[in-house]
């Protein structure tokens, strides 16, 4: 047995070791767990297969208790020599299979050869329960996966074939009932075979528009009901926008998980807006494929509920895009972590106002908003001040320069007429923190727009909104502007202001005579 795994043999042979005292009197069944729970690696792993080849020397019980318990032998590996391959499918019985087969990179010198390998494994494909097969030619798998797998429960096939396979190729003859999890690399597969319905995960890549197309991907969702996650990435589809018109949403009650990686925006926007998912917790769209020209639809009420179970969130808008988290809390498992492209500022504004609501149908949560911008137009602005009526806005950083970012601040000054009549709400009503981060700031700018956000007493400005704390986030260059020379007695007026709550000046490092200054939390230490 180690000759056939490559390694020398060690210890006793078994027919001189007695049963150890105790051992015996334990039940086969308990003896072959305990042993299946010591065995260390992966199941697929050749430091396992070896230990279990150890683990028969301790005894003549130990040897045939091992042997007797197909569940310890299920495992083809082409990590292994053929040999004992050929031994663990003689002797795990009729016991589910599980088959790991990689052409190259990662099977050892002493590995199964690829050929005479497959021809062992397939000819118990009807016990195939984890596969995972990973090949450069794309015809292994038209050739060698055709029989029924009526065992299966998780597949992964991967082909890195440089000469991409002509048609779809139909798995086990379509036939694999308890298919659950189905990973496809490269691989163009028949969506229409029966085992997608069962399906709960699965993970289609690098595919091009001549292997798959979107309304493939909508028709999978239309015939795997249980689906739970999915996952798309590196894919350019074949993308017909007049043939995604459906009379009725595909429900997908089930779908948790949706990653769209390295995708075209307008198949992204197709796949999202043809699909209902309530129950979605975790939405990813990453890396577009190309540079976006709208905003993708999203499952708007799976975002909206998210942001209700976990009562905060962080959205960044730049130029062209908008990065929008939302983390678990304590008492929700509800997550989101969007990368949204478009091609005007005000689309990506107008779409987030559509998710959290307005007035009295707004959602009631904590939103930390940044805004980092290389430019601003008039629509941009209306845009903002659009934005301004959210009572969610807590938190807002000011990151781009200071003349693009003015508009902005002077926008805080204003005041408009509360829904409720009791008095004037200024933009931006929930503003508990306010973040000044860009080159410069002049404070004659803050000072005013304090003083106009929050009014004289009996002015009849509402004295529902928070008071403000204020920080002035510097960089490091401490020769330059307000930060260097900051006007001391304008800072302590400015703090003393009505509604400020805190003045907080964050610094690279200390400045001889500089009050306040902070090196962690930015609203702990104030004037």
């Amino acid at each position: 047995m180690d000759k056939m795994l490559g390694q020398p043999r060690t210890g006793t042979r078994p027919e001189s070791i007695f049963p150890l005292d105790g051992w015996s009197k334990l039940p086969l069944e308990l003896i072959s767990y305990i042993i299946e729970l010591s065995l260390p690696g992966t199941p697929l792993s050749k430091a396992r297969m070896e230990a279990l080849y150890s683990t028969r020397m301790v005894s003549r019980m130990w040897r045939d208790t091992v042997d007797s318990t197909p569940s310890l032998w299920n495992v083809v590996s082409s990590d292994l020599p053929l040999q004992v391959n050929s031994t663990a499918i003689q002797k795990s019985g009729c016991s589910p299979l599980d088959v790991y087969v990689i052409e190259e990179g990662s099977h050892s010198r002493q590995g199964s050869g690829l050929a005479e390998l497959l021809e062992l494994a397939t000819r118990e494909i009807g016990r195939w329960s984890t596969v995972t097969l990973w090949f450069t030619l794309f015809d292994v798998h038209s050739l060698h996966l055709t029989s029924p797998a009526p065992l299966l429960r998780d597949l992964t096939v991967v082909s890195e074939s440089r000469e991409r396979a002509p048609t779809p190729v139909t798995l086990f003859g379509g036939i694999a009932p308890k298919l659950e999890a189905l990973e496809v690399d490269g691989l163009p597969v028949d969506w229409t075979s029966s085992f997608i319905h069962g399906l709960r995960k699965l993970s289609i890549s690098n595919l091009n528009r001549e292997q798959m197309s979107t309304q493939q991907v909508l028709d999978v969702f239309v015939s795997a009901p249980l689906l739970e996650h999915f996952y798309l990435a590196d894919s350019t589809l074949d993308h017909h926008p007049s043939l995604h018109i459906r009379p009725t949403m595909i429900q997908v009650p089930g779908l948790k998980t949706i990653e769209l990686h390295g995708i075209n925006t307008e198949v992204t926007r197709a796949i999202l807006s043809s699909i209902r998912v309530p129950n979605c917790v975790d939405l990813a769209i990453l890396d577009p494929a190309d540079n976006a020209t709208s905003t993708p639809s999203f499952p708007e009420p799976a975002l909206s509920l998210t942001l209700s179970a976990n009562n905060i969130s962080s959205i960044d808008f730049f130029d062209y895009k908008i990065e929008w988290v939302c983390r678990p809390t304590s008492l929700s498992c509800l997550e989101f972590d969007l990368e949204i492209p478009y091609d005007a500022l005000t689309v990506g504004v107008e779409w987030v106002m559509n998710v959290v609501g307005s007035g009295t149908e707004e959602l009631v949560h904590k939103m930390e908003v940044r805004l980092e911008h290389d430019s601003l137009s008039d629509g941009d602005l209306a845009a903002y001040y659009a934005f301004s009526r959210c009572q969610s806005v807590t938190k807002l950083t000011l990151a781009c320069n200071h003349v693009l970012a003015r508009p902005i601040l002077e926008l805080l000054r204003n005041r408009g007429a509360s829904g409720g009549g009791e008095g004037r709400l200024p933009p931006f009503p929930g503003l508990e923190i306010l973040v000044l981060a860009s080159e410069d700031w002049a404070l004659t700018d803050l000072e005013v727009s304090t003083c106009r956000r929050f009014g004289e007493l009996g002015d009849g400005v509402s004295q529902e909104i928070p008071k403000l704390s204020i920080v002035l986030d510097t960089s490091y260059y401490r020769d330059y502007g307000v930060r260097s020379k900051p006007d001391l007695a304008q800072l302590q007026r400015l703090r003393m202001a009505k509604g400020v709550e805190s003045l907080t000046r964050k610094l690279a490092g200390h400045q001889p005579g500089m009050l306040a200054v902070v090196y962690r939390d930015d609203t702990q230490l104030v004037l």
